[in-house]
């Protein structure tokens, strides 16, 4: 039976952590594990944690979002590896189907550009960094999925066997392991979600500080995609 870790990155959170994790709880229908990721040891949300043998709290090895998700992945053990939004209500019911894909893809991709995706209430800048991503990784390097930048994704074991991560800043995982993973021959399939940004929750998006770590993997795949060419 496949078992699954889901990696949620948290940063002062509140008692919405709670109510996302008993959502998981009680719709993921497989074994699993729950790795809640935080930077400091006054992080609010872990008082709203459920004490529970499968949830597991991980300190980030290093600071941010990245770094915190990438913590959860090396803490994590099992076949199949989730990161998901410590905000998002919206996608719970994506994931059983999610985890139904795997018997034929390396990684399900939640796509908000594709066919039936919703992308709503984005601050501006979240929006444009999202959308020039799309546009520089799909259309200009060719690389066939439509939102590399999107940080929920779900992948397999032997993923990861085959690479070390070498992103620190912002979300930019999410591109360094689809385009690796893609160059690797990877299976992978790109699904509609949702995406929503909550009213009146403040962002921790550092656009200036992180558009420059976006764009090394755009080059990054570019110089595959071009060395790719002469081989």
């Amino acid at each position: 039976m496949k078992t699954i870790d889901i990696i949620i990155p948290i940063f002062n959170e509140k008692k919405n952590l709670f109510h996302i994790v008993n959502e998981i709880i009680d719709k993921v229908k497989i074994n699993k594990k729950i790795i809640i990721c935080y930077d400091h040891d006054n992080e609010s949300g872990l008082k709203y944690i459920p004490n529970k043998s499968f949830i597991f709290k991980v300190k980030n090895q290093g600071f941010g979002p990245n770094q915190a998700i990438l913590s959860g992945i090396n803490f994590s053990k099992s076949e199949l590896v989730l990161v998901y939004m410590a905000d998002d209500f919206d996608n719970i019911n994506l994931i059983n189907h999610m985890i139904n894909l795997t018997s034929v893809y390396d990684i399900v991709i939640p796509s908000r550009y594709v066919k039936g995706g919703i992308f709503e209430n984005a601050k501006w800048y979240k929006k444009w960094i999202a959308i020039i991503g799309f546009f520089l990784i799909n259309k200009v390097v060719g690389i066939p999925y439509k939102d590399c930048t999107n940080a929920f994704k779900l992948f397999k074991r032997n993923v990861l066997d085959c690479f070390s991560f070498q992103s620190k800043i912002g979300f930019t995982y999410a591109i360094e392991l689809t385009v690796k993973s893609y160059f690797l021959n990877k299976k992978i399939i790109e699904i509609p979600c949702v995406w929503r940004d909550l009213k009146g929750r403040k962002s921790n998006f550092k656009i200036f500080k992180w558009i420059p770590h976006y764009l090394y993997w755009v080059l990054f795949a570019l110089k595959k995609r071009i060395k790719s060419f002469f081989l």
